[in-house]
């Protein structure tokens, strides 16, 4: 039987499901353009974490399209068609000009492009909010540099925060958005043409439908959150996400429903994160490594890759991570563990940052005691110790990796291609070993779009009246073009 129709409880010219970056982005375009909007957010607004506010903060933009398009492409692997990717490199010409005229918010140059050396990077960089990147260039040296107690007395606001603060302000200016919380989008409307006309929702009230008159935009992120959906999707298992805890793949199957096609399912925004479980929650942390020595090791104790990566926090570290081994049937860098000494304990908290947030977020100690005591860090007097602690497969031979990485750092060459810079031995006792996880911020496959962000069917024909913007299948395909490339899909395709 069919199902009893969902009552009405208003219309707009737009619904957007989702109220992070893309959904903010959407709006206030659409409303500056004259269009009413309804934004419909599963969260309550007491407890509102889009990955956005989570995030690093920063805004990947173009100076040059035509040169960023060869980047991009090269970045995308094959996995998105050039349109897409061009249309992405016009739209994120402009992105600095819009954000300070249409947002309100002041704009400053922190990095470059993720690999520089490439064909066309010269055209990509990231922004930040001048609030949270106050030396520009120089700002995450200085705040790496900064002794705890510094960095008590001249709190910098994290970037993310910052950035979402200034997004949702603009949003909430204009009269023409109307943001709805606790209003869980859970399926689309068709007409009897096939077109998007609503979104169905749950409200405080009971279930209602929003009649949209021009179209629905999707924003309602990925899918890290499902555990089928990534067991399934992703390269490996398990994966742990520190983006938006309400991303559990709803735009996927809202989209599915109704035809949509899918595309790169596999592919995500990764790095190794840290990973820890407390009274039934998971937390999940980015973490700065390179306050000191670093070294990283599989299961049984070998070094696998050059660890330089993780420490400039690329995003291309977890392809390290998810390697196969068919003869033992597993994988043996999930997780692999992190050799570092007090060098690195003593200089800072070892969380970079969460997005447990809101009342499940964990307040981590000051001096990491609390969580050497829960097991989450590991403590020895000697390098077989701590291995051992840790729950390494064979100590010994972890313990000698480490000595054969000292010896590497003492005449300044690493067989695995570490720049010297980086070379710095582990010989400050005691010593520390933490597991680590391939996960990040997201995933980032989804429904497939084209190049003006309409969701098509799997025959790439536009399924009338649907749209998307962000996470839920964004432009990123192999490689992530460089810092800010989420929040930079999520503002130019959100537009």
């Amino acid at each position: 039987m069919p199902a009893e129709p969902v009552p009405a409880i208003e219309s707009a010219d737009f619904v957007v499901v989702g109220f992070g970056a893309a959904g903010a982005a959407a709006a206030i375009h659409a409303a500056d353009l004259g269009a009413d909007v309804v934004v419909l957010e599963k969260q309550p607004e007491s407890w509102h974490t889009p990955s956005t506010r989570a995030s690093g903060g920063q805004v990947m933009v173009v100076s040059d399209p035509e040169r960023a398009l060869v980047y991009f492409d090269r970045c995308a692997g094959g996995l998105i068609p050039r349109a897409i990717s061009k249309a992405w490199a016009d739209r994120a010409a402009d992105l600095i000009p819009w954000l300070e005229s249409a947002v309100g918010v002041e704009m400053t140059r922190v990095t470059g492009a993720e690999h520089p050396d490439w064909d066309g990077a010269d055209a990509v960089s990231a922004y930040g909010t001048k609030e949270s990147f106050p030396w520009g260039e120089q700002s995450r040296e200085k705040m790496m540099t900064m002794t705890p107690a510094d960095r008590a007395a001249n709190p910098v606001p994290r970037g993310g925060a910052s950035l979402f603060a200034a997004l949702e302000a603009a949003v909430k200016r204009r009269d023409r958005i109307r943001v709805l919380y606790e209003h869980p989008a859970t399926r689309l409307v068709q007409g009897s043409d096939h077109r998007i006309v609503g979104v169905e929702a749950s409200t405080p009230d009971g279930p209602g439908s929003f009649d949209a008159r021009k179209g629905v935009i999707l924003t309602c992120g990925g899918y890290e959150y499902d555990e089928e959906m990534k067991t399934n999707y992703l390269r490996a298992a398990p994966m742990y996400f520190y983006g938006s805890p309400m991303n559990t793949g709803d735009g996927v199957r809202m989209a599915q429903a109704v035809g949509a096609d899918l595309w790169h399912m596999n592919s995500m925004i990764g790095r190794a994160i840290a990973h820890f479980e407390l009274d039934g929650k998971d937390y999940n942390y980015s973490v700065d490594i390179n306050l000191g020595g670093y070294v990283f090791v599989d299961k049984y104790g070998e070094r696998f890759t050059n660890e330089h990566m993780q420490a400039m926090l690329r995003h291309d570290f977890y392809y390290e991570l998810t390697h196969y081994d068919a003869g033992r049937s597993e994988y043996p860098r999930i997780p692999c563990y992190w050799f570092f000494d007090e060098r690195r304990m003593s200089a800072a908290p070892i969380p970079g940052g969460t997005g447990a947030a809101g009342p499940h977020r964990y307040k981590w100690s000051r001096d990491n005691e609390i969580e050497i005591e829960r097991g989450w860090i590991h403590r020895g007097t000697d390098l077989e110790d701590v291995a051992r602690r840790a729950g390494i497969a064979d100590p010994a031979r972890a313990a000698e990796t480490i000595r054969e990485y000292n010896d590497a750092c003492r005449v300044g060459t690493d067989p695995l291609g570490r720049p010297a810079e980086s070379l710095v031995a582990l010989d400050s006792p005691p010593y520390y070993c933490m597991a680590m996880w391939p996960g990040g911020p997201n995933t980032s496959g989804g429904p497939r779009r084209n190049e003006h962000a309409q969701i098509v069917d799997v025959f790439g024909q536009p399924i009338p009246g649907l749209y998307e913007a962000g996470e839920l299948g964004e432009a990123v395909g192999a490689l992530y073009p460089g810092n800010g490339g989420n929040i930079s899909d999520a503002l130019c395709f959100g537009r």
